[in-house]
């Protein structure tokens, strides 16, 4: 008789286990996204100085070639570094997870931009 009493209490625990995960899963998935344009010689239109970009940790960071020559996305300085191919259109995406401040820099042309991940 008293397994038939928790049988019930199993059950409801694994549904409300069952409810949490189904809710947090979607909180999971939904990731921060930032785009930053790469445009005939620049990331980010600034003409005063390096242009500097702040995210959160865990951002997808989309750079978007929208120009006409090619140019690549490069870390020079930063906690972690990644490097995009050359490209002239399209985008280059990546999900930064260390907090910190990156200089990136197209190679081909000099021109850079500044990352500043923060937690």
């Amino acid at each position: 008789m008293r397994s038939l009493r928790r049988k019930p209490l199993r059950s409801l625990a694994l549904l409300l286990i069952a409810v949490l995960v189904g809710l947090a899963v979607p909180a999971l998935a939904a990731q921060h996204s930032r785009t930053i344009p790469v445009g005939d010689f620049y990331f980010v239109k600034d003409v005063n100085h390096t242009p500097t970009v702040h995210v959160r940790k865990g951002t997808l960071v989309k750079w978007h070639f929208v120009g006409f020559e090619t140019h690549n996305v490069t870390v020079l300085h930063g906690p972690a570094k990644f490097h995009s191919r050359d490209k002239d259109h399209g985008f280059y995406d990546h999900t930064v997870t260390k907090p910190g401040t990156y200089l990136i820099e197209c190679t081909i042309h000099g021109f850079k931009m500044r990352l500043v991940v923060a937690k």
